[in-house]
């Protein structure tokens, strides 16, 4: 996600959408794993992977809104702020979708939505998200 958030030659956009594309091909090539922790007995590691991510993640896409506000893409005072509230959102909207078909419509439905909010939080307009991650095949 650093190295991500410090390309040079993509707007603040395109970054977030590098993000997603990350976070999808890491639950498509994980699977086994994220299994693995979403099983009851394992509930101790989950809750360790889940404080453990965030403090890595918000940093990079908090670098990303901050050029996004200045790009004049996002408008939001809060870019720490924000990008803890996108993985909040993303992780109660998405919750229990690690097992699901990715064309399912649930599936679709889901992803929609977490692109509303997040165009929300972020001040973005309304639907460039989700535009964006379709044209480039998402």
């Amino acid at each position: 996600m650093e190295k991500i958030a410090k390309k040079e030659n993509l707007n603040a956009l395109e970054k977030l959408i590098e993000i997603f594309q990350f976070s999808a091909s890491f639950r498509k090539n994980r699977f086994g794993l994220l299994q693995y922790l979403h099983e009851e007995k394992n509930a101790h590691l989950h809750l360790k992977f889940e404080r453990k991510i965030p403090p890595q993640t918000v940093g990079p896409t908090s670098q990303i809104i901050i050029q996004g506000v200045s790009e004049g893409i996002f408008n939001t005072k809060y870019p720490e702020d924000a990008a803890r509230a996108i993985y909040g959102i993303s992780a109660m909207v998405l919750q229990g979708i690690y097992n699901k078909d990715t064309k399912s419509g649930d599936f679709k439905n889901k992803c929609l939505a977490t692109f509303d909010f997040i165009e929300r939080v972020l001040g973005a307009k309304r639907g460039i998200i989700s535009k964006m991650y379709k044209n480039i095949g998402g």
